[in-house]
């Protein structure tokens, strides 16, 4: 019993066992406290300047129309170079963007223009990065620890999505925004020493396709395959109506709840606290079947915490319909759907394949400015309730409706 019982905690960390991803690991880990600060310290920073929430919508949106422009040569790219020598230097250009935007706020000379200017590139650089980054997970751990290299990968960043805006929020409100933007770059750049520490991967296979051709191999792979379709589908409806309200909480915030930048950091760390108890589950559940199941139920829980939250102006019940939101989103959803498709995806075509996922943080951004939009005309209940609605709407018809739904419990 007691072997059984160890037997199950070491299973939940079993892509551990390989080197170069408890390296990958660490980066993750690090990165992912720099990005918890990231729109915290720019949503206040414009919320210093100008006061208005629609600017910060705005600035969210560039990030994410930046994102959509940039995502598909991401991915196009990760399946031509070696992803981690590729990984380091769009860390590298966001450590440095984002530096940049921290020392023009500490000097007391940012502008709205420089603001919107470093979001489109962070945008550009994020976008180029994702696609190689999910797939060098994959590369790193065989099948049988694939959903669990994903959890884990989701949980590392989840730990420093909630330190990150902790932290973030403590510095604002002893030192102010651009301290805590600078914190956020340093962060980043630290990551690359542990990308270096891993030995090299396997060169890419090249085709000898042009990269248009490629980006038009991956545009028509996603066609002609109905799981990834859905998986695509399912995710982008995801980031625009259940995630966008993520890139905007300082306004959420400071709105609705009438929180203070510390308050704001602990709402922000539920949510990464719940994200990381959800990516556990996850992990745990290894390589068993009933995986899309699992997926969909994520997904309609998140959906009915989602109106729970933005129902709800107290700020204790905030942080827990915040953390259930969390746990069922980030932590549940996306490591899942994530696997889904890594795991029917053969390996060169996982970086075009990763970048049609990543619509859903793309939507995220996108989404940001028609909510803030909304909560402007009809307040903030209406605006992400009304969201999880059409989400939940849209998931519960590609159960109901789409055969191959079902059968990704099979996967």
């Amino acid at each position: 019993m007691a072997a059984a019982i160890a037997s199950g905690r070491l299973s939940v960390f079993s892509a551990l066992r390989h080197r170069n991803f408890r390296w990958f690991f660490l980066n993750i880990g690090v990165q992912s406290f720099g990005q918890g600060i990231q729109f915290l310290g720019i949503g206040w920073l414009i919320l210093d300047l100008t006061g208005e929430g629609t600017l910060l919508g705005q600035a969210v949106t560039i990030f994410g129309v930046s994102n959509l422009f940039f995502t598909f040569a991401g991915g196009v790219i990760a399946d031509r170079v070696e992803r981690r020598l590729f990984l380091i230097m769009c860390v590298l250009g966001i450590g440095g963007v984002t530096l940049a935007l921290g020392l023009l706020a500490v000097f007391g000379v940012v502008a709205v223009w420089h603001i919107f200017l470093a979001v489109f590139l962070l945008g550009a650089l994020s976008a180029m990065q994702m696609p190689a980054r999910f797939a060098l997970a994959a590369d790193l751990v065989p099948r049988e620890d694939m959903m669990n290299a994903m959890a884990l990968h989701t949980s590392i960043g989840q730990i420093g999505n909630m330190l990150g805006p902790l932290a973030g929020g403590w510095l604002i409100q002893i030192a102010g925004t651009g301290s805590a933007i600078i914190l956020n770059g340093a962060s980043i750049l630290v990551g690359i020493f542990f990308l270096l520490a891993m030995s090299k991967p396997p060169p890419a296979r090249r085709t000898g396709a042009s990269p248009v051709s490629d980006l038009m191999g991956g545009f028509s792979h996603a066609v002609r395959t109905p799981m990834a379709a859905i998986l695509i589908i399912m995710s982008t409806s995801f980031g625009f109506f259940g995630m966008a309200y993520m890139q905007v909480v300082t306004a959420f915030a400071q709105d609705y709840l009438r929180l203070n930048s510390v308050q704001t950091g602990i709402l922000m760390m539920c949510r990464g606290g719940g994200s990381f108890l959800g990516s556990m589950v996850v992990a745990s559940w290894g390589d068993r079947k009933n995986k899309g199941l699992l997926m969909y139920v994520e997904l309609t829980v998140c959906c009915v915490a989602l109106i729970a939250m933005g129902s709800s102006p107290w700020f204790a019940a905030g942080c827990v319909f915040v953390a259930l939101v969390g746990a069922t989103s980030i932590g549940g959803f996306w490591p899942v759907s994530s696997s889904l498709m890594q795991l029917t995806t053969e390996p060169q075509m996982r970086g075009r394949m990763m970048a049609m996922m990543q619509m859903a943080p793309v939507f995220h951004f996108l989404g940001a400015w028609p909510l803030t939009w909304l909560a402007r005309l009809y307040g903030w209940p209406i605006a992400i309730g009304s969201g999880a609605a059409v989400l939940l709407a849209i998931s519960l018809a590609g159960w109901l409706y789409r055969p191959m739904v079902r059968r990704m419990n099979e996967v």
